[in-house]
């Protein structure tokens, strides 16, 4: 096996390895993100709508 193929073979390696750890990274961070979200939810329902009213009756009458 000459050096060529092996260095070839350690970068390939190497790129693998990284894309992992990227991935990760990029899973963990969106993962945060979406736990942040869910925690947010029942704080925004718990507040009432500006105009609770608005919408539910329609005058059609012309």
């Amino acid at each position: 096996m000459d050096i060529n193929t092996m260095m070839t073979s350690q970068l390939a390696s190497l790129q693998q390895t990284l894309q992992m750890s990227i991935l990760d990274k990029a899973m963990t961070t969106g993962a945060a993100g979406v736990i942040e979200m869910m925690e947010d939810i029942p704080q925004q329902q718990a507040a009432p709508a500006a105009h609770p009213y608005k919408g539910q009756v329609i005058d059609v009458q012309v």
